[in-house]
């Protein structure tokens, strides 16, 4: 009995995610670029690291569901036709793609930019009244601070991905697509892999119980639509 035991629990080790329903989200798409630098376009490094993602959390045993798979326009899915104009559509049909999985938790994937070209490192966001969502997000960024110069702990952000969400959301800026050493970092498989694997990480820590410290600090942002 005690040997049985031993390789269920070894099982389950393997799988802590079974059963879990999570979003990947790669943000943009289609027509919207997002943010743009010579030789880098943000929806596909959005898109690589959503993918990378996929793989990882697969592996744990969760159900993935991408919102994109391909270099396509979100807009196009939303199932409501009372919401005009494209990119209310794109939001909107983020959020249906939620509701009609019922998923557990939803991860949306960005690259960040700035007007100071030396700013780097991943950045987690969550929406401040949600505890679930602020304790993912913290859980993720320490992971990044493991291989990269980030901050510790995580950001509320006011996002409508974040807002309009009933699962544990967080919105994932991966890196500067502004700053020329990170920019080509984002585009590197290997880092893509790691950045994928940090999350990983930090998802598996939501589900084990792990507890993560206050973040005292406030940081707001200007983006309340992306």
């Amino acid at each position: 009995m005690l040997i049985s035991a031993v390789v269920v629990n070894a099982i389950d080790s393997s799988q802590p995610l079974s059963g879990k329903t999570i979003i990947v989200d790669a943000g943009h798409g289609g027509v919207d670029s997002g943010a743009n630098r010579p030789g880098a376009v943000e929806k596909d490094i959005n898109l690589a690291i959503s993918i990378q993602l996929r793989d990882v959390l697969t592996s744990y045993g969760a159900n993935v569901i991408l919102s994109r798979e391909s270099d396509i326009d979100i807009s196009k899915k939303c199932d409501n036709p009372q919401v005009k104009g494209r990119y209310h559509r794109d939001l909107a049909a983020r959020i249906e793609l939620v509701e009609e999985s019922n998923a557990d938790i939803y991860i949306s994937i960005h690259a960040n930019a700035s007007t100071n070209p030396r700013r780097k490192g991943p950045e987690s966001f969550y929406y401040i009244k949600s505890a679930d969502g602020k304790r993912l997000a913290n859980l993720i960024q320490s992971e990044f601070s493991q291989i990269a110069i980030a901050q510790k702990t995580a950001n509320p952000g006011d996002y409508f991905v974040l807002r309009h969400n009933h699962a544990a959301a967080v919105l994932i800026e991966a890196g500067y697509i502004t700053n020329l050493p990170e920019r080509t970092l984002l585009q590197s498989v290997d880092y893509q892999q790691k950045l994928a694997q940090a999350i990983g990480r930090g998802v598996c820590a939501y589900y084990s119980g792990v507890p993560t410290a206050v973040n005292p600090l406030w940081f707001p942002t200007n983006n309340t639509d992306l």
